[in-house]
C-alpha cells in the first residue's frame, strides 16, 4: 500500500496535537507517534526511489544553482558568430536560419551584420544592428530605441535573482512615423543546464523579460512581449530564447531560436 507523506505528516500532526485520545502519558501515543515518522522516512524513500531519473535530474540542477557564477564581462571580439535556428512554435514549423556575426566594437557597442535565410533558401538577406555590451537591442534597420532594449540581453554583473527595470521608447526610422513607450521588467529566475539538439548541453541563465508597449496614437491597443532566453557565459550569449508578443492578452506569435553553431575568428596568423 503506497502512503503519501501528506498523509502521514496529517496523522503525525493529530497525534501530536490531541494528547487525550492516547492520554498524556500513554506508551501508545509514544508507539503510534515513532510509527508515524518511521513510515514518512520510508515514504519519503521510496518515492525518491521511484523515479530515479528525476531524483538525479533534481540533484544536477541543483549542484548547477549552487555553483551559478557572477558575470562581470561579456568577452566579445570581431568576428564572432552565433548562427540560431528559428521555429514558429505555433505551427511547428522551421522559418529561417540567422547568423549574427560582429563587424566591429564601437564607443561601448557591438555592430552586428545579422543574415536571415528563409528554411530551404540558400540566399539570405543581412541587416546591421547595434547592441550595447551586455547585448541589449539599440537599433535595427527599422528601429530604434533609446535607452537599450532589455529583451535580447542581459545586465552586468549578471547572478541569479537579480531583477532590473527599464523604461524605453521605441521609434520607427522609416515611415509611416511611429513611437511605442516600453515598459520592462527583466528577472534572472535560474541557472541551469539548458540541452539542445545532438545533446549538447550549456550551462545558462535563465531570464525572463516582460514587456508592455503603448502607442498614443492607438491607446485602445495593448501590445506584450515574454521573452524567455537562457545565456551561457561559455559562448557569450543566449542559447536559445523564447518570443511570445500578444494584442489585447490575445496570442499573436510565439516563436524559437536555438543555437546550432557559434564560432571564433579564425586567425591563420
Amino acid at each position: 500500500m503506497q502512503v503519501s507523506i501528506r498523509y502521514l505528516a496529517q496523522l503525525l500532526n493529530w497525534v501530536l496535537l490531541e494528547p487525550y485520545v492516547f492520554g498524556r502519558t500513554s506508551f501508545l501515543r509514544i508507539v503510534a507517534i515513532g510509527i508515524a515518522v518511521n513510515c514518512a522516512q520510508i515514504a519519503a524513500h521510496a518515492e525518491e526511489s521511484s523515479d530515479p531519473g528525476r531524483a538525479n535530474k533534481s540533484a544536477q540542477e541543483q549542484d548547477t544553482a549552487a555553483a551559478a557564477p557572477v558575470i562581470d564581462k561579456i568577452d566579445v571580439r570581431p568576428g564572432d558568430r552565433w548562427t540560431y535556428q528559428v521555429i514558429d512554435d505555433i505551427t511547428g514549423e522551421t522559418k529561417s536560419t540567422v547568423v549574427h556575426t560582429v563587424t566591429e566594437l564601437k564607443d561601448k557597442t557591438y555592430s552586428v551584420q545579422s543574415t536571415f535565410t528563409p528554411y530551404g533558401q540558400s540566399v539570405g538577406t543581412s541587416t546591421l544592428q547595434v547592441f550595447d555590451e551586455d547585448w541589449n537591442l539599440l537599433e535595427d534597420q527599422v528601429w530604434t530605441q533609446n535607452p537599450a532594449n532589455p529583451s535580447t540581453g542581459v545586465q552586468l554583473p549578471l547572478k541569479l535573482g537579480a531583477q532590473w527595470k527599464v523604461h524605453l521608447t521605441s521609434s520607427r526610422k522609416t515611415p509611416p512615423e511611429s513611437h511605442f513607450n516600453v515598459d520592462a521588467t527583466a528577472t534572472v529566475l535560474a541557472y541551469e543546464p539548458v540541452i539542445l539538439k545532438f545533446n549538447k548541453t550549456y550551462d545558462a541563465f535563465k531570464l525572463e523579460v516582460d514587456e508592455t508597449l503603448t502607442n498614443s496614437a492607438a491607446p485602445s491597443s495593448v501590445v506584450t512581449s515574454k521573452a524567455t532566453m537562457w545565456f551561457a557565459p561559455s559562448v557569450n550569449r543566449y542559447v536559445k530564447r523564447i518570443l511570445e508578443t500578444r494584442v489585447n492578452d490575445r496570442l499573436q506569435s510565439r516563436g524559437i531560436e536555438t543555437l546550432i553553431n557559434y564560432a571564433r575568428r579564425h586567425d591563420d596568423n
